[in-house]
């Protein structure tokens, strides 16, 4: 099966992200925030779901993404899970890049 966004995923494929989204949501909601376990789901996400990255720059073109998870701020981590936890549930749903463009702007 390939990572094309339009494809469509098994009910496990779809429970994985599910549990990955709520993952996010409860490290997004504990406080005080904890970095190591935010880096750790940071990493978890890219390994599963490598082109996340792709899509997050080709929405943010003229932003650079230079800075490494371990050098990355609190907010930059806490924006990074919320941008995860949008994408996986794009990606459930099937919607394109200029859909996720469109949304992700309009938050």
């Amino acid at each position: 099966m390939d990572n094309n966004l339009s494809s469509v995923h098994t009910a496990a494929e779809i429970a994985d992200m599910r549990s990955t989204i709520d993952d996010i949501q409860r490290i997004l909601q504990t406080i005080p925030f904890n970095e190591d376990t935010a880096r750790q789901k940071i990493c978890e996400v890219n390994a599963k779901h490598p082109e996340n990255t792709a899509v997050w720059n080709l929405l943010h073109a003229n932003i650079p993404s230079g800075i490494s998870i371990q050098q990355a701020s609190k907010e930059n981590l806490y924006q990074d899970l919320q941008w995860k936890a949008y994408y996986l549930e794009a990606k459930i749903l099937g919607k394109s890049v200029d859909e996720m463009r469109k949304e992700w702007q309009n938050r």
